[in-house]
């Protein structure tokens, strides 16, 4: 017999998470790296080579509470030299890791942070899995299918993190580049779209993050200031063969359950944490 209250109560606390699902947007040398720092707790930060420059980007602010750990280079398991990892053996670090419960809870880590969407991206495309689940019934490779191949791994992935989150307690961050249309004198974002392979992609990741905020730099009196700016037109759009406009996904920042009152902001993710907290007690 199915546990009806049980249902209600796992809901419930579901709706009442105070930590953040997060993904951190902003163009490049925007101050997403630097953001995972703010968040002033333990923070397994996962990164990729192309990325290499973000753990110590987030250490400036993050110090010793960024802890990084290579995806896609080390000493693989049975070898004694540190070498790259293939595509596929990139994806099993991070399943793995992703599902060693034990080993977070023990080290004590208070957030995972994902450096970023391009490298997972990118991982996940270089997979044979991607490539299988790209073929058509005669075994040719499908272009229609690429989209859906990708949102089916980073979906894997975006699960192994709540998982996470959900059994060890830990905020989740994920970082992802913006390309900014247009900005304002001073440096704020007003319009911008997430690089992201597919609509579908967008529309995916809109589902799976209650949180999204975009950080820039920002000039005002003479002074530079990494700023979440919360008034950002940010809008991920679908075209047919002809560059015809289909259909428009809104994915404008946002802090799940929260009003924000304020349009720009000191780029904290502590400060964004305890708004959280506060609000979902």
């Amino acid at each position: 017999m199915f546990n009806f209250k049980q249902a209600r109560q796992l809901a419930t606390k579901a709706l009442k998470n105070p930590l953040l699902e997060l993904i951190v947007l902003g163009s490049q040398g925007s101050g997403k790296s630097y953001s995972v720092g703010t968040l002033g707790v333990k923070t397994l930060f996962l990164y990729g080579t192309r990325e290499s420059h973000g753990p110590k980007t987030a250490s400036v602010e993050g110090g010793p509470n960024v802890e990084p750990m290579c995806i896609d280079y080390g000493v693989w398991p049975g070898e004694e030299t540190e070498r790259p990892f293939t595509n596929d053996e990139s994806l099993e670090f991070i399943r793995a890791i992703l599902t060693d419960h034990d080993y977070i809870t023990k080290e004590k880590y208070q957030a995972i942070a994902v450096d970023g969407l391009a490298v997972l991206e990118a991982m996940a495309k270089g997979t044979a899995e991607w490539k299988e689940k790209c073929k058509t019934t005669g075994g040719k490779h499908n272009t229609y299918k690429e989209t859906e191949a990708t949102q089916e791994i980073l979906g894997e992935i975006i699960s192994l993190l709540k998982g996470c989150q959900r059994l060890c307690g830990v905020h989740i961050v994920v970082t992802g580049v913006l390309d900014v249309k247009s900005t304002d004198a001073f440096g704020a974002i007003e319009e911008a779209a997430p690089r992201l392979g597919g609509y579908g992609l967008a529309e995916s990741l809109n589902q799976h993050f209650g949180d999204i905020v975009v950080v820039g730099k920002m000039s005002r009196g003479g002074e530079t200031k990494y700023k979440f700016q919360f008034l950002t037109d940010l809008t991920k759009v679908s075209k047919d063969e002809h560059g015809q406009q289909k259909k428009a996904m809104n994915f404008s920042p946002r802090l799940s359950g929260l009003k924000i009152d304020e349009p720009l902001m000191d780029a904290s993710l502590a400060k964004l944490a305890k708004l959280k907290a506060e609000k979902m007690k």
